[in-house]
């Protein structure tokens, strides 16, 4: 993952936003580089490098030994017309993430609040700055508590949750008090400062809702296409073809290519993939190495899902796409229950219908990546938050390289013995009684499985 320059990218927007909507104006000075690394909970490099980048967009100018001066010259108006041009775009989007939002952090809330109580009580908490947890920021908060996973997945999710409603910050006069208590976490103290940066947060929401609304319809961006939130999956390494072989994966586990079949050609599957003619040969690369493809001279790429040597999984590339599958997994067990809960309740008759036809033919499949494909798969196109359909179809992306696992098993000789039909009958018996807790209940038992056991047959290191 790419932290450092995600971090920077967002302390870099977090001041721009400010500078261009008005609340620093010209003349201030930002504070210093050691303040802002406390505050944020950042290195000092990430910090000089998002200064760096004001300066040279022209927002600030910068001195030895002085703190940053704001040269950007706004008025009322441009201040005014730059808050549309952001915020009206995203009015959409703003809205559907304070509506459902909670779905996918409240668990994760709940869960780390007692993880950083445990860690903290322990002595095991490692501040990250000299303020330790103490912070003027009420974003400190949830990033104390989020950071007790140790899951960077869910963690450049944060931040560019942040980075996307931009008024998810406090402004610079507003401070929070310390949630400790004799050097111990205290609970009560810390869900009082929640709902108070809550109320705070929501407060902006509206208050950026009314501006937006306020705008007259004649307006030239009042009609603007929307932009809405997306995820995007920081790697190492080129990620084109690690999607599009994950989505290779995921139609060989549909037929799309049966195994034994041939792949088509490569201009057909450029065409197809709308990639170019080197992006399919790398990730036909990859789906060798995995021992899902193999090449035949002059005949074509052959489907054959053969076992795997396990020393695939020491490689650097396997090692950071699988560390995002178990981070992936993680998340999906935190909020599946809720997001899965939400998404049947609030769908059609005729959709929770089509969504039983699909479990019905997992009978006899016994895979569990499939099983799981088919429920982010129906969330990832039918759930009614353009937010969660977003989080969920990447979360489907790294679901399918649970595949490697079982290939790793098969190569050694371990593959456990797998049979789901229990779980499948008992899903499609809940789903005719319209039981729909019992539903995402089960789905959450599934994950939590699974996660155990990726847990104790493998160890990945974040690479």
């Amino acid at each position: 993952m790419e932290n450092d320059n995600v971090l920077s990218e967002l302390i870099y927007e977090y001041y721009e936003s400010r500078i261009l909507f008005g609340m620093y104006q010209y003349g201030d000075q930002l504070r210093s580089i050691s303040q802002i690394c406390a505050s944020f909970g950042l290195a000092r490099n990430t910090v000089q490098t998002a200064l760096d980048k004001l300066e040279a967009a022209g927002y600030i100018k910068t001195e030895q030994r002085k703190m940053a001066i704001i040269v950007y010259q706004g008025t009322e108006k441009t201040f005014r017309e730059n808050a549309m041009k952001y915020f009206v775009p995203r009015r959409d989007g703003m809205l559907d993430i304070n509506q459902q939002g909670a779905l996918l952090f409240s668990t994760v809330w709940e869960m780390g609040l007692k993880n950083l109580e445990r860690s903290i009580s322990a002595g095991l908490y490692k501040k990250t700055n000299a303020t330790g947890i103490l912070s003027e920021e009420p974003t400190k908060l949830y990033y104390d508590v989020l950071r007790t996973f140790n899951n960077g997945l869910m963690e450049s999710l944060y931040w560019q949750f942040l980075r996307y409603l931009n008024y998810f910050y406090p402004n610079k006069e507003y401070g929070m008090v310390n949630y400790m208590e004799d050097g111990l976490l205290s609970v009560e103290k810390a869900y009082r400062m929640k709902a108070e940066t809550d109320a705070y947060y929501y407060q902006n929401f509206l208050e950026v809702k009314a501006f937006v609304d306020s705008i007259p319809e004649e307006h030239h961006l009042k009609n603007v296409p929307q932009i809405p939130f997306t995820w995007t999956m920081y790697r190492k390494r080129p990620q084109v073809r690690y999607t599009l072989a994950s989505t290779i994966i995921q139609e060989i586990f549909w037929e799309v290519y049966p195994v034994g079949s041939y792949l088509p050609s490569l201009p057909k599957m450029a065409e197809r993939y709308h990639v170019s003619l080197s992006t399919v040969r790398r990730t036909l690369d990859v789906l060798h190495s995995l021992g899902v493809t193999k090449a035949y001279m002059g005949v074509g790429t052959r489907v054959c899902m053969e076992p795997i040597n396990p020393y695939i999984l020491n490689t650097r590339e396997m090692q950071e796409n699988l560390t995002l599958h178990k981070e992936g997994m993680e998340f999906l067990f935190l909020t599946i229950y809720n997001v899965t809960l939400f998404t049947l309740e609030s769908i059609t008759a005729e959709k929770r219908e089509a969504l039983l036809q699909e479990i019905s033919k997992l009978h006899g499949k016994n895979n569990d990546i499939l099983c799981i494909d088919v429920l982010l798969k129906f969330i990832s196109t039918e759930v009614p938050s353009v937010f969660l359909r977003e989080c969920y179809g990447k979360l489907r992306e790294l679901m399918a390289w649970g595949y490697i696992f079982s290939a790793v098993l098969r190569g050694s000789g371990e593959q456990p013995h797998m049979d789901l039909n229990d779980f499948i009958a008992q899903l499609e018996t809940d789903m005719m009684a319209e039981h729909w807790t019992a539903c995402a209940q089960s789905w959450q038992a599934f994950i939590e499985d699974r996660l155990d056991f990726l847990r104790t047959r493998f160890s990945l290191e974040k690479p």
